[in-house]
């Protein structure tokens, strides 16, 4: 009997899995939990194994009989039926990022944490393509990371999810980060504990540790060669810092200034964060001044701080991709002093505290426009905060009740604290909502 891989659970990851597999003429058969799914062009007549988790343990014993070992997608339970009788069997159980360090040679960054992965991932890439230097770039945002094969480069960054590296062995990255952790998938890891676990995991094979000595949960508990980066003062000769001398801000590796924070283009201290990791993550094979001097170039990402228009004085900013209370903390913090806020907040909270918010909107909102399956929640955690609060029906709604109360405000800010999927599609759909409805606000506040 000829030896099989299976692929289980067949979405974006999955696919990518049976396309890397084919590329490689290596057999495979597909499991999946779901309802029988219509298939792409490209796998027109691939059987896949629908709704494995009805099947007896009969069942899944015959049709693991052939297998060699599981590549599980980042979606799929681990206390699924197939997998315990899979580890009974003693079978191996891989992720597709196992795969992608057996097919490459070419040096890999890591980039995982709660929040601003996909801006790290992307200025990381961005340096090196300004520089001249080929690099991938995937895993988690764009293509998946087996698919970044099908062309291959001098070098990749991978930004990666904590479900992602649960399911994966000892990963040799060149170098890797942590930026930051605070409570996210709570209801699949069950405690802030277990989900930093599955975080560190990025460090355990890698050669460059970045860790944020801000966030005590980001160092990594054992590495040989490891640097921090910080809003403070870098501690050492290879760490990256903040430093302020005769009114202006640098960007500092160690005491050396490498570049002004006035002429980077991401707003706000968190970006601030997003920068100097990218840079730290880099400085092994590109000097800080290089880089720092091509992430002047680099744009914001949509729906992540991103500036849409000023009307009246007022800024108005998409960070849609706010879908948890520490990543709306970060943009509320990382405002320039004394910047007032019109916070729009609300959706599906996925059952996180959102009371942390409250010292923070007393410090700097002027007010708060809550909606969504949670906008009660918001608007309690505001009044608390002594802040006024409307509630509204949708976005569009919103803008336009934010607008009417940011007489006294710098800024109107989208930074829901929340899920978007109550209301839209996904965070992009509601950033985009939101783009809409600013862009289409008149220029006179009666119009």
């Amino acid at each position: 009997m000829t030896a099989v891989q299976a692929i289980l659970g067949f979405g974006v990851t999955g696919k990518s899995v049976a396309r890397h597999l084919s590329r490689n003429g290596e057999p495979f058969k597909v499991f999946d939990t779901r309802s029988e799914q219509p298939l792409p062009e490209e796998f027109r007549g691939l059987e896949v194994n629908w709704q494995i988790g009805h099947w007896p343990a009969v069942q899944l014993r015959e049709h693991l009989s052939d297998v060699s070992r599981l590549i599980v997608s980042p979606g799929v339970r681990l206390d699924l039926d197939l997998l315990l009788t899979a580890r009974a069997l003693g079978l191996p159980i891989v992720s597709d990022i196992d795969l992608f360090f057996e097919a490459t040679t070419a040096p890999v960054i890591g980039v995982t944490g709660t929040n601003g992965k996909s801006t790290v991932v992307s200025l990381v890439g961005h340096i090196c393509r300004g520089l001249g230097e080929e690099c991938g770039v995937g895993g988690n945002i764009g293509l998946a990371a087996l698919d970044l094969l099908i062309k291959p480069q001098k070098r990749y960054v991978l930004e990666l999810s904590s479900f992602q590296l649960e399911r994966s062995g000892l990963l040799p990255f060149a170098a890797a980060t942590v930026l930051n952790i605070s409570d996210d998938h709570l209801d699949h890891h069950g405690s802030i504990q277990n989900y930093r676990c599955a975080k560190l995991r990025i460090y355990r094979g890698a050669r460059h540790c970045v860790f944020n000595r801000g966030d005590s949960m980001t160092r990594p508990t054992e590495a040989a060669q490891m640097v921090s980066f910080g809003l403070d003062a870098a501690g050492d000769t290879e760490s990256f810092g903040v430093a302020s001398d005769a009114g202006a801000t640098w960007l500092t590796r160690g005491d050396e200034r490498i570049v002004a924070v006035d002429d980077l283009p991401l707003r706000g201290a968190h970006n601030l964060l997003n920068t100097m990791a990218a840079l730290a993550l880099l400085d092994p094979v590109i000097a800080a001044r290089e880089a720092a001097h091509a992430a002047t170039q680099f744009a914001a990402l949509e729906h992540r701080f991103q500036f849409i228009r000023s009307l009246d004085g007022v800024e108005y900013v998409n960070d849609s991709k706010a879908t948890n209370v520490g990543a709306t903390l970060a943009a509320l913090q990382g405002l320039k002093p004394q910047t007032r806020v019109i916070l729009i907040a609300g959706g599906d909270a996925k059952g996180a505290d959102l009371g942390p918010l409250a010292e923070v909107l007393a410090a700097s909102a002027v007010g708060v426009v809550a909606l969504g399956k949670d906008s009660n929640t918001v608007a309690a955690v505001a009044e608390s905060a002594g802040v006024d609060c409307a509630q509204v029906a949708d976005i569009g709604e919103a803008v336009v009740v934010a607008r009417r109360m940011a007489t006294d405000a710098d800024m109107v800010l989208l930074s829901p604290a929340c899920s978007s999927l109550d209301m839209y599609r996904n965070f992009s759909e509601r950033g985009e909502v939101f783009v809409e409805a600013v862009r289409g606000l008149p220029s006179d506040l009666n119009g």
